[in-house]
């Protein structure tokens, strides 16, 4: 968890103690960072289930529906069968967007600024549902995505003009690490 010196457990350390293969630094090894953010775990981020579809790749997948005399497939249209729709994942990451809105945005957004209060949220997650998440913060349908993310790569939701209806992708922002 990029040794980030949570104050907390990680959701994972059930009883509150870093494990072996923890990032969490020992006490005698302080971590240099701090923070106060808590961490939580929820599948509503958890990568889309491929079903049928699971450990092949694209071009694999064409291939067998073409064997089975099917049409094209988009993931983002058709789902994976034995798997997730579209319309699961939308529930799915419409749900956490609704969370993180109403839990953390709104308090701050368009609003006067108060010392040590951001509504700042990282979301971590895997290539597709990723994706699904950000075409789902500006209320577009999975169908219109034409966003893709590379490995490792950070993306920045905001919103336009301070204004929580206006839900937005910042393009070319740079990674500022504070003070």
């Amino acid at each position: 968890m990029l040794n980030l010196g949570c104050h907390d457990p990680y959701p994972w350390q059930t009883d509150g103690k870093p494990s072996a293969t923890s990032a969490t630094p020992s006490p005698e090894e302080p971590s240099p960072h701090h923070t106060t953010a808590p961490v939580s775990i929820t599948a509503r981020i958890a990568e889309w289930d491929y079903g049928d579809y699971e450990g092949i790749t694209s071009a694999q997948i064409r291939e067998l529906r073409k064997s089975q005399g099917l049409g094209t497939w988009d993931i983002w249209r058709d789902g994976c069968p034995g798997g997730e729709s579209p319309e699961d994942i939308i529930a799915r990451v419409d749900d956490l967007i609704a969370e993180i809105r109403e839990k953390y945005h709104a308090p701050v957004i368009g609003k006067p600024k108060t010392p040590g209060v951001t509504g700042d949220v990282m979301v971590v997650g895997h290539g597709h549902i990723l994706r699904a998440f950000a075409i789902r913060w500006v209320g577009k349908p999975l169908t219109e995505t034409a966003l893709i993310m590379d490995a490792g790569g950070v993306g920045t939701l905001s919103y336009e003009h301070h204004n929580i209806e206006e839900p937005a992708i910042l393009l070319g922002g740079g990674f500022v690490v504070g003070d």
